[in-house]
Order: C-alpha cells, then structure tokens, then sequence
C-alpha cells in the first residue's frame, strides 16, 4: 500500500481537506499553498510538519507529490486542474470543477489520455439520512413520480467577497449543483432536459449575479424535479428534500426528517443531519482509491462530468431563455 503525497491549494474549505488527510493513515500532506500573508503565518504554526508556500508551481515541479487537493477560488480550478493533468497529478476539487463547459470538456479531454482519477467534493452522498433515502428507493424499485430538493444557502455575506469579483459565478453552480448532483445520486439517473430560471433580489450593488434560481430538470422516465438555490434567505444553512412516490414520500423539512408509508402514517426517521462528521469521507475514498488501486470512490469521474455538465446546460438555459436537452 503506498502512501499518498498530497498537496492543497486553498484554506477556506481547505482546511477540511488538511484535516481529512492528515487523519488517513493512506495520506500525508507535504505541502499547504495559501497567498494571504496572514494565514500563512497562522497555517506554518498550525500545520508544523508540512510546508506551507505561496507559490503553487513548487508543486507542480515536485515528482513526489501523487495528488492535489485544490480549494482555491472557483475561477482558479480550470488552470490548476491543467497543471496537474501535465504534470500527472491526481485531482480531488472543490465543486465548481471548473467555471464554463469550454474548460469542463479540455479536462475531460485531456484526463482521458492520462492514468490519474478525478473526484469532487459532493458531500451531500455521505449524509446517512440522503443513504437511506437512496437505500430505500433501491431496495423497493420505486419510481418517484416528483421530487422537490431546495438549497438554503443563509451565507448572503458570502457573495461580497471573491464572488462578487469573479466574472463567471453561478449559483447554480455554487449552490444548486449539491442538489443536482443529490438527485442524480439517489436516482441512479441523469436527466434529459434543464429549464432554468433566476432573478436578483439582492440588497447589494457588490454582487451582480442571480440570487435566486429555480431549475426544472426533465428525466426520460416522465419524471420531473424542481431544484432552487436561494442565497437570500436569513433561515440557516439548510438542504430540504421531498420525494413523492406512489405508496408514500421522504420529507427533510428543516429540522423534520420523516416518512409517509402507503397507509398514510408518519413515521419520524432517526438519521443523522447534516451529519457533518462523515464529510471526510469523499477525500478518503479518493485517497484510498489510489493508495490501493482499486475499490470504489464515493464520487467518481464520471460523475463529475455528469453534474457538471447539468450545471452548465442549466446556465446556458438562464442565457438562452428556454428548455436546453443535456449533452453527456
């Protein structure tokens, strides 16, 4: 079993990375890259045993490193992906891949010429109420015949700092892709057809992208999923989740997580949400998957290009006004 040398880009969610890695016993962190001078002083202090630099070419220079984690702004993952893809990196990124489905299709492109894997930070599939959700859809061969999955994002003040200064941003992309990707997840599926809708009730001059966005997702059994992304709200960080069935339906409604069964009873399921804890998980998968060789990833690069690609159909909804068939 070898151990996995890894690099990481960025120390917002980064720093979730750092610890993620440092705890798997397949995994060491060589280097940390942040250019804010006042973390890094904090970061060398922190993290004592790995090296702690601004400029990220001294990675991509280092044979030794196997992986790079990258957490860096959105808008900065499509060149960092490519140097690693030169350099034969893996690569585990922080969703958005990348920022435009031109970027999306050169790395998909590019990664299929090369032995090194792909995986995002999807982290919603690790959330023991979504497994069983997903485990119960399965085991019962049910068809939803409509699902309703919002995301409350409740982090307004986010879109004032780097977001409001990143020409590409999406809310589809940054928010609503949890969704997409939860759906597509549960489903085993990918739709066909995207509608999307957003408007910008913003109380701020700082950020001119959509705050609200609504997508209607069309698969090839009839079934239809409305999706939003709402940025605005002051409720807290939330992900709500309902799946209409023939013989019953799964709520997450807030703070309520239950089951209707076919006789019409509620029945109040008792697993874990958020469940942050398992978090962790998707890098470790990702981490092992290379230490050993083989096994399974939690999200894998199909996967990626998949949900990606939905997000990027669904802009291009937003753009062109009208209903777009999804291209994989």
């Amino acid at each position: 079993m070898k151990i996995i040398n890894f690099a990481l880009i960025g120390t917002g969610v980064g720093i979730h990375h750092a610890k993620a890695i440092l705890k798997n016993k397949n995994s060491k962190l060589k280097y940390i890259c942040e250019t804010n001078k006042k973390k890094i002083k904090n970061l060398k202090k922190k993290f004592p045993h790995t090296h702690v630099i601004s400029d990220e070419n001294i990675i991509f220079k280092d044979k030794a490193v196997d992986a790079v984690s990258i957490a860096s702004y959105d808008h900065f993952h499509y060149s960092q992906i490519i140097k690693c893809i030169k350099t034969n990196k893996n690569i585990f990124v922080e969703k958005p891949v990348c920022t435009n489905l031109k970027e999306l299709l050169d790395i998909e492109k590019k990664i299929k010429k090369k032995k090194i894997f792909i995986s995002s930070n999807l982290v919603l599939r690790t959330c023991s109420l979504f497994k069983q959700f997903k485990a119960h859809i399965k085991k019962n061969k049910i068809s939803p015949i409509y699902i309703e999955a919002d995301y409350i994002w409740g982090r307004y003040f986010k879109l004032m700092g780097w977001r409001s200064k990143s020409k590409n941003y999406s809310l589809i992309n940054g928010a609503a892709i949890h969704m997409i990707d939860l759906i597509m997840w549960m489903l085993e599926a990918k739709p066909k057809y995207v509608t999307a809708f957003g408007n910008s009730m913003k109380n701020s001059d700082r950020y001119n992208g959509h705050t609200f966005n609504l997508l209607i997702l069309e698969f090839g059994n009839g079934l239809i999923v409305k999706i939003s992304a709402n940025a605005l709200s002051k409720l807290e960080h939330d992900h709500n989740i309902e799946i209409y069935f023939e013989n019953g339906s799964f709520f997450k409604q807030f703070n309520n997580k239950f089951l209707i069964n076919k006789q019409k009873k509620k029945i109040n399921l008792n697993y874990s949400y958020p469940d942050k804890k398992s978090r962790s998980e998707v890098i470790n998968s990702f981490s092992n998957f290379i230490a050993i060789g083989k096994g399974k990833k939690i999200v894998d690069k199909t996967e990626v290009f998949d949900v990606m690609k939905v997000c990027f159909y669904a802009i291009k909804s937003l753009k062109k006004n009208r209903k777009i068939k999804i291209k994989y």
